[in-house]
């Protein structure tokens, strides 16, 4: 697990060298999505609007399965989406990316979809990154500033840092790792101590904590 000042500098390496790598990491850290959740986002998942995004999906590759991918339902969440707060620097970064991506889109002659993963191999976001390539391309900038651990390694601290703004009941809602008693109204709807929570993790990399 990194210190503090280790995941502030592989998020800005990361943002120096390798942009789509630095929003992959900061979803993960600012959310606490895990990495298959991260790469099973669809655009239509993202609310660029009122900064929330509803996860509810994780990723697997195989060569057996058809198109060597399956997108499938969390385990953890007994099939039911949670909302998460997004931090307002993590929205524009996904507008930036959203905007490449669209024109990337256009360049191949099509339009990007609600349905396109927002993190893509291909120019119509029909195939998904997988995670064994994110956690190579996060080992390599990682290995190169001497730090020990993994991009597992980032969920793990952001559990024990929304300790000193969270309740139990907010971490288990952002991490997934619990039950979640979903209502109708809030399925669509984060709650304000999860939205001190983005904003607690987005300061914390930002070098505002």
């Amino acid at each position: 697990m990194p210190t503090r000042d280790q995941a502030r500098e592989a998020l800005q390496e990361a943002e120096r060298k390798d942009p789509e790598l630095y929003l992959f990491l900061r979803l993960e850290a600012t959310t606490g999505l895990r990495p298959g959740e991260v790469c099973a986002l669809w655009w239509q998942d993202v609310d660029l609007e009122t900064e929330e995004v509803v996860v509810g999906h994780n990723v697997v590759h195989a060569k057996d399965l058809p198109d060597g991918h399956l997108r499938k339902r969390t385990k953890s969440r007994h099939g039911d989406d949670r909302p998460i707060a997004l931090d307002s620097r993590t929205v524009a970064l996904l507008r930036e990316h959203r905007a490449r991506c669209e024109a990337k889109a256009k360049d191949w002659g099509g339009e990007l979809t609600s349905d396109a993963y927002v993190f893509s191999v291909d120019e119509a976001g029909r195939r998904p990154l997988r995670v064994d390539t994110m956690t190579r391309r996060f080992g390599k900038l990682a290995q190169a500033l001497g730090h020990g651990y993994t991009l597992y390694g980032f969920r793990h601290f952001v559990a024990t840092q929304l300790g000193a703004v969270a309740t139990t009941a907010t971490i288990r809602e952002r991490m997934g790792h619990g039950s979640l008693e979903v209502t109708g109204g809030y399925v669509h709807r984060v709650s304000e101590a999860d939205r001190k929570a983005a904003q607690h993790m987005a300061g914390l990399f930002d070098g505002q904590g």
